[in-house]
Parts: C-alpha cells; structure tokens; sequence
C-alpha cells in the first residue's frame, strides 16, 4: 500500500470511531459527531477511551456548566456509560469511559 503525503493525510486518520453517535444525558438523547482513540493501560490492564464531540448546541444546554456528567455513548447498536468533561475553547467536549468502547475494537 502506497503511504500518503502528509498533505493527504486527514488529522482523523488515527481515530478508532470517528462519525456519528448518540449521548443519553440526564435522560435526553443527543444526535453527536464522536472522534475517539482509545488505549489498553498497561498499569492496571483496563481499556480506555478518549475522545471529543463537536461543537452542539443541544448538548451545551443539557449540561449547562457542568464540568463532569454521566452519560451513555451510544454508536450504532452498541452502548458504553462514559463521563462527559470539559469543554474546550471551540466549544467540544471532552468524552472519556473505560473498559469495553462503544464501537468495534479493530
């Protein structure tokens, strides 16, 4: 397989999920967009995932100022518990959750 240039690399490229999902809340669904890598620990073995979600206004009225919520991050017909963090300048936020991910592991 031929390598790309770095100018036809997408800065995505690394990302395990990267498109849509659904967060549940507080009880309220909220369509998304998800980029998440995640990682085994070597330290205690657990898998961890990271990522952010776009900017969305819904969400950003759901969680109002709140720095960590609990939710659920649903990707297709899977669905993980994770906490919602910080949002960031561009208005994303922060996702994080353990174990198994709410997507297929390549």
């Amino acid at each position: 397989m031929a390598q790309r240039s770095a100018a036809e690399r997408s800065p995505h490229d690394g990302a395990d999920y990267y498109g849509a999902g659904t967060l549940v809340v507080r009880g309220v669904e909220v369509p998304v967009h998800l980029e998440i890598r995640g990682y085994p620990e070597p330290t205690d073995g657990v898998y961890r995932w990271v990522g952010r979600v776009d900017a969305n206004d819904v969400l950003t009225a759901v969680l109002g100022d709140e720095q960590r919520t609990a939710c659920v991050v649903r990707t297709g017909d899977d669905a993980r518990p994770a906490v919602v963090g910080d949002r960031d300048l561009w208005n994303r936020y922060r996702i994080m959750g353990k174990s198994t991910p709410p997507y297929p592991l390549r």
